[in-house]
């Protein structure tokens, strides 16, 4: 009978869990007691303001090793039919659905289930957990398990992910970029966004007439939709900030100076 494990793809790594190169770890004891035909869940956590992650539940194909690194003693791993895109976890929601574990009385209990130092394919999972994680994935495009993502969140992991790169060389990055998927993959997520008033964005627009109220420059070019000057409306004090959707705090801007109001020193 096959056994479930679980593996953890941490923040040291610059990209999105990838199994068509399989998961790798440091000792062979632990890579070998994960049979061919046993299953591996595999969570991540990408960035420090990023949720974790369900990437999937993946069945072992085979062992190999490579010649060097950290991580030589892999599996090969193939997608299974429960797969989907990537599951943002509620960590406070699982943690209430996992059995309760004792050790670390500082760490969410779901972080005392995943996230031990050398918890990755250390143990097979019980059949409790692999049920719980199985529905977690069956239910996947249902809101009781996901956290709502606003879309600065998004940017900014992204930009954490940018900032690791530069730290690379150029040769280092290179090397990576030859190797890399060309076309990106999709991922869906909820997103918690603001329902804005019409009137604000409308009497700012009309106040700005065309100059933006920062550099006090005309508009750099016309709407193709209905030829009216370009600009945004922006909101001095932000809205997830507790700021009012109102005209006092709306101001019109042009494309540079609002992105040098939300990006710029």
């Amino acid at each position: 009978m096959p056994q479930y494990f679980y593996a953890y793809h941490n923040k040291k790594n610059t990209s999105a869990f990838n199994p068509s190169v399989g998961y790798g770890v440091s000792s062979e004891t632990k890579r070998n007691r994960v049979k061919v035909g046993d299953f591996v869940f595999v969570i991540q956590k990408l960035n420090e303001r990023g949720p974790f992650e369900l990437c999937g539940l993946y069945k072992v194909t085979g062992h190999y090793n490579e010649n060097s690194g950290d991580y030589r003693y892999r599996l090969r791993l193939a997608k299974t039919q429960m797969n989907a895109e990537p599951i943002p976890i509620d960590e406070g929601a699982l943690s209430q659905e996992l059995p309760q574990l004792s050790s670390y009385q500082n760490w969410s209990n779901f972080k005392r289930h995943f996230c031990k130092q050398g918890a990755s394919l250390r143990q097979p999972l019980s059949s409790e957990v692999v049920s719980i994680l199985s529905e977690m994935m069956h239910h996947s495009a249902t809101a009781e398990y996901q956290t709502s993502t606003e879309l600065r969140d998004i940017e900014a992991a992204f930009q954490d992910q940018v900032g690791k790169s530069k730290e690379l060389t150029s040769a280092e990055r290179r090397l990576r970029l030859s190797s890399a998927r060309k076309k990106p993959e999709t991922r869906s997520v909820m997103v918690r966004t603001y329902v804005r008033n019409p009137d604000v964005v409308a009497e700012a627009l009309h106040i700005a007439d065309g100059f933006c109220g920062n550099c006090k420059r005309r508009a750099p070019f016309l709407r193709r939709s209905d030829g009216s000057a370009y600009l945004e409306v922006h909101h001095r004090v932000p809205l997830a900030e507790g700021g009012e959707d109102t005209l006092e705090n709306a101001i019109a801007l042009c494309p540079n100076c609002h992105r040098k109001e939300h990006y710029g020193a």
